[in-house]
């Protein structure tokens, strides 16, 4: 049955498939719970830490954990104000309605199978799964790497109540150059592979709220009002990535946002325009917030 899923999926242009263990991952819990005693988390992140490294506590009769990458990439733009994963229709959607049709494939082919899909919505540690998966390895700066397209991935995953082989981790590493490190803007990288994300730029350009003199001056040192691509197009690892063959991740590209548009429309037209893209979900104001920033 795995040969058949590896070969659904590429007839649907989903390059990276492999298959996580249940855990639970008690080596993750361990590097999560160093994590939070510093506070190095944020909002965005699962609360519960049980249910971060123990998928049972999301699917009680979960067998097995299929883990797809989503290659993005779409080539280099002139002109780009926008980090690269949100140039085209919303991953969340892209990917998940790739992850539906494994499912009721999966749900033809299997009786009684049964799943649950997530893309940034689950407990989970999505890099982390996808590394157990055999899919990429960690660089520095705690993205997972592929050999083909480098750090421009994004993960998708599916509980499983169907026992799965389970694929092995790569023992390969990123080149550990230092230059994520001595590039980031918030110096948030630690060299460990572990991050601050409270120092990432992305992430202070989605928090909500007024920034602080320290977190603005973060803000300032890229054009980007969304995001922050510094850490992934430094990387060796990225600088021969093969651009996507997902079509969605192709088409409809809006590289760059423009401040007099955005100020002179409402929030529902922004919505109306945007609502289908990944920058679209902090809202209007706060990319006005951003760009007034870097005036």
């Amino acid at each position: 049955m795995k040969a058949d899923l590896q070969e659904f999926c590429s007839s649907i242009n989903i390059q990276y498939v492999g298959i996580a263990p249940i855990g639970p991952y008690l080596a993750l819990e361990q590097l999560l719970r160093d994590r939070m005693e510093k506070g190095h988390y944020t909002e965005f992140e699962e609360e519960c830490l049980a249910k971060r490294i123990d998928p049972r506590l999301t699917m009680a009769d979960v067998q097995s954990v299929i883990v797809c990458l989503f290659p993005y990439y779409a080539g280099e733009k002139a002109e780009s104000n926008l980090a690269k994963y949100t140039y085209s229709l919303d991953y969340h959607a892209v990917a998940k309605d790739k992850l539906k049709k494994i499912g009721t494939f999966l749900t033809k082919a299997i009786p009684g199978f049964h799943y649950q899909a997530f893309v940034d919505t689950g407990p989970l540690v999505d890099r982390y799964l996808a590394y157990l998966a055999g899919l990429g390895f960690y660089g520095q700066n705690s993205h997972i790497i592929t050999d083909t397209h480098g750090s421009y991935v994004l993960i998708g995953y599916m509980l499983t109540n169907h026992p799965f082989e389970i694929d092995k981790p790569l023992e390969q590493s990123c080149m550990q150059c230092g230059k994520c490190i001595r590039t980031c803007p918030g110096q948030a990288i630690h060299g460990d592979f572990g991050i601050d994300p409270r120092r990432c730029r992305s992430y202070l350009t989605q928090k909500k709220g007024d920034l602080t003199a320290a977190e603005i001056n973060i803000v300032k040192k890229s054009k980007l009002v969304f995001g922050c691509d510094i850490c992934q197009d430094v990387c060796p690892h990225n600088q021969k990535g093969a651009v996507t063959r997902i079509a969605e991740f192709q088409e409809n590209i809006i590289p760059e946002l423009s401040y007099a548009e955005l100020s002179a429309m409402s929030n529902k037209e922004f919505m109306r325009r945007y609502g289908n893209r990944a920058f679209s979900w902090r809202g209007r104001k706060l990319i006005i917030r951003n760009f007034e920033y870097l005036l």
